[in-house]
C-alpha cells in the first residue's frame, strides 16, 4: 500500500538567519487516497508520552520501511529508525498546556529529522517555523538549550504564560521565519532542531466529525549521521 513517488517535486528553501534547509514536497505518495482512507479508519488515542495536542495512531512497519527507503533516495541519507503516526489535532484552545501554545522542537540531536505528510485538503493550513525574539534562536541545540530555557523562564516572568490559543503567526515572543502551504499529498521535511508549529486556528474547537479532521502523517527519523548540511 505504501508507495512513495521518486519523481516527487522537491523545493528546498533556506530559512531564517541560519539558512536552515526546509524541503517542501508535492505528490509524495502514489496512492494518497488509500493511505488517507486507512488513516480515517484507525482507532486513535492520546499519547501521554508527548505533548502532541490531539490523537495519534501508529503506522505499520511497512510504512516506516518504505518511508526510510524513499527519503534515503531523495535526500541521499540513510535513516536507522523512525516513529511514524497518523495524527489528528483535537485539543481545544482552552485546554492547551502552556508548552502547547508556543513553537516546539523535536530534538537537539543534529541527526534527527522530521516529516509531515498532509492527508487533508486546503481548508486547513500548513506548518510555520519560528525565531525566538529574545535570543534570536531558530534552532535549539545542546549548546544553546540551557540558555533558551532560561530566556523562556524570563519571558514567562515578564509577560506571563502565553494566551490559551494555538500560535499561528507572529507573537510577542516569537516571529515567523517561514510558512509552507498545505496541499493534499504534500509534505514538509525539516531538521528536528528547528522551532516549529502547525498552523492551527488560534481559537480551535475539537472536530465534530472526521470530515473536519486535519489528518497528517507525522514522522521523526534518526539519521545514521548528522545533517551537515541536512540536504
Amino acid at each position: 500500500m505504501f508507495e512513495f513517488n521518486d519523481d516527487a517535486a522537491i523545493e528546498v528553501t533556506h530559512v531564517g538567519r541560519r539558512a536552515i534547509p526546509v524541503a517542501s514536497v508535492d505528490n509524495v505518495l502514489r496512492n494518497p487516497q488509500d493511505v488517507a482512507a486507512l488513516g480515517f479508519s484507525q482507532s486513535y488515542a492520546q499519547d501521554r508520552s508527548n505533548f502532541y495536542p490531539g490523537m495519534r495512531a501508529p503506522l505499520p512497519e511497512s510504512f516506516s520501511t518504505a518511508l526510510r527507503a524513499w527519503l534515503g533516495r531523495v535526500l541521499q541519507r540513510e535513516f536507522d529508525r523512525d516513529d511514524s503516526y497518523f495524527s489528528v489535532v483535537t485539543t481545544a484552545s482552552a485546554d492547551l498546556l502552556p508548552i502547547q501554545r508556543i513553537p516546539h522542537y523535536d530534538s537537539t540531536d543534529p541527526g534527527v529529522f522530521a516529516a509531515v505528510i498532509y492527508l487533508c485538503d486546503s481548508r486547513f493550513s500548513g506548518t510555520s517555523f519560528y525565531r525566538h525574539r529574545k535570543t534570536g534562536y531558530e534552532e535549539i541545540t545542546e549548546e544553546n538549550r540551557r540558555n533558551y530555557q532560561l530566556a523562556m523562564d524570563t519571558d514567562m516572568r515578564l509577560h506571563g504564560p502565553p494566551r490559551r490559543q494555538y500560535i499561528n503567526g507572529d507573537s510577542p515572543l516569537y516571529e515567523v521565519i517561514f510558512s509552507n502551504e498545505l496541499k493534499f499529498n504534500g509534505a514538509i521535511l525539516y531538521p528536528g532542531r528547528i522551532l516549529h508549529a502547525g498552523n492551527i486556528p488560534p481559537t480551535f474547537t475539537p472536530p465534530k466529525s472526521k470530515d473536519e479532521w486535519r489528518l497528517t502523517v507525522t514522522s521523526v527519523l534518526q539519521a545514521s549521521r548528522p545533517f551537515n548540511p541536512p540536504f
